[in-house]
């Protein structure tokens, strides 16, 4: 089921992956012209306050005109769910799998990957919803330029693995799917969910020969900020990295690991498109939505 349009046209793919979270979440598709009131929205994680404040965000309420009220940061998940003030509410790291486990109701893509990015209200019942894995399939798609893969490799096992195994299964069902992860045994959960291969990271190299992966993905928040790059990579990036291949890294900074897929003539993408998609989703989730 691909989402990238036939001219490959960005804002096309990007309403496709709209639709189809909306469509999952199975709230009504507003009245053409409608107005809502202001809205609340909360958020919860280590860069929430920062994300409810964010130029994307801000950018894809304006666009559905979307007018924001109040921006509520959390810092515990009991009280997020507690408060009924909001509509909408955000979720980050490290809460997306605590949170799942508290909704009234989940999507199919959150109970697929068993995280929800984002919680929507709606006849005061909570919604869990991962819309990460619709705008993951839409950054995926592009990069690939309309190619299948042969392979894809997923870096990391946590969170956000998930939603990028799922978008690689809906998009390219017959593609070998691998991932590695430091953490064997979220490795060997995440392997047995999604029917992929589990490889250490020291195993990589010898696990692809000489047909490096069609696609890398970095799932980890090395490279997030300056700071993650002291540490060692886990993985040996510069023997997978091959030109014509395609790079995908979810940190939306420009980090070294894209510098050096660049050096190695691949297509590489940041997170900032996936970004963009998943915050259009949230608007129109929102839009939906009745107190």
């Amino acid at each position: 089921m691909s989402l990238r349009s036939g001219t490959g046209d960005g804002a096309e793919t990007t309403l496709r992956a709209v639709t189809r979270c909306e469509e999952e979440s199975g709230l009504p598709a507003p009245a053409e012209g409608s107005a809502r009131p202001p809205a609340v929205i909360a958020g919860i994680g280590t860069t929430a306050a920062h994300a409810l404040q964010g130029r994307l965000l801000l950018d894809a309420l304006a666009r559905e005109h979307i007018e924001l009220e109040q921006a509520m940061p959390f810092d515990d998940p009991e009280a997020l769910i507690a408060d009924t003030g909001w509509e909408l509410a955000l979720v980050l790291s490290p809460w997306k799998k605590v949170v799942a486990e508290r909704m009234d109701s989940l999507t199919a893509s959150a109970t697929g990957t068993g995280v929800v990015d984002t919680i929507v209200r709606n006849r005061g019942r909570s919604v869990g919803v991962n819309t990460n894995c619709w705008a993951a399939q839409a950054a995926m798609e592009t990069v690939m330029g309309g190619r299948s893969p042969d392979s894809v490799l997923v870096l990391g096992a946590g969170g956000s693995s998930n939603s990028v195994a799922l978008a690689a299964r809906r998009a390219w069902p017959h593609a070998r799917l691998v991932g590695s992860a430091r953490n064997s045994a979220a490795l060997a959960e995440w392997a047995f969910r999604f029917g992929a291969d589990g490889v250490a990271p020291a195993d990589l190299l010898g696990k692809f020969g000489a047909a490096p992966p069609s696609l890398i993905i970095n799932t980890t928040t090395w490279g997030e900020t300056d700071a993650s790059e002291g540490a060692e990579f886990a993985f040996p990036f510069d023997g997978l990295a091959t030109p014509g291949n395609s790079f995908f890294d979810l940190n939306n900074r420009t980090s070294s690991l894209q510098t050096a897929a660049l050096r190695a003539g691949m297509n590489v993408m940041s997170g900032t498109f996936m970004q963009r998609v998943t915050n259009a989703c949230r608007a129109a989730l929102l839009k939906a939505t009745t107190s």
